[in-house]
């Protein structure tokens, strides 16, 4: 019954990771988005709650990040910490993710990079109301 409820416990621990992160995105974009429309807040609301994942759970000391990070400097089943065994956990499932794989690694960098990057950029955007916002953000 122990191995149920540390399992528990993670689950757990990713839920209420993810909603402070939801929280905070949401207060951000809120912050972020005053005295503009519904859609702008929303976006905003959507970009920062996107850019706090890629830079917390996914920067290299946390979830894809921290699986860049653990897979260049070992491998995530010799890692300890709750992000590790979050994938350890997802590694049930695919075997990919627990240890080095050099195409997960490279497609996990370039969404670290590139999509916190793009969601900062956009963030930028529509803050600072430049003419380009709606290209970038819809590729019109």
């Amino acid at each position: 019954m122990g191995a149920e409820w540390e399992l528990e416990a993670e689950a757990g621990g990713s839920l209420l990771l993810c909603a402070a992160l939801l929280a905070a995105g949401c207060a951000l974009g809120l912050r972020l988005g005053r005295g503009r429309g519904a859609a702008d807040r929303g976006a905003l609301i959507w970009l920062c709650y996107d850019a706090l994942v890629h830079f917390t759970l996914r920067s290299p000391f946390q979830r894809e990040g921290p699986f860049v990070y653990l897979s260049l400097v070992g491998n995530v089943a010799n890692s300890d910490g709750l992000i590790a065994s979050l994938w350890k956990e997802y590694g049930k499932a695919d075997a990919r993710w627990v240890y080095f794989d050099p195409t997960i690694v490279s497609v996990e960098i370039l969404t670290v990079t590139l999509d916190g990057s793009l969601a900062l950029f956009l963030i930028y955007a529509i803050v600072k109301e430049k003419h380009y916002r709606d290209k970038v953000a819809w590729g019109e």
